[in-house]
């Protein structure tokens, strides 16, 4: 179980980082006209690889 929980949470770091790779692409235009600062895609990259943020 314990193993598991670790692949898990290795998963979705990786998820998180391809995300991330992915949105490092943009540039500052591109973020402005979204709606959407670098941090904010950060955070979303996070939430959404199902980490909670404290």
């Amino acid at each position: 179980m314990f193993i598991t929980a670790i692949f898990d949470i290795l998963k979705r770091y990786v998820h998180y980082r391809t995300q991330l790779a992915y949105v490092d692409q943009l540039d500052e235009r591109t973020l402005r006209d979204i709606g959407f600062n670098r941090d904010q895609l950060h955070a979303e990259a996070w939430r959404r690889a199902g980490f909670v943020l404290a």
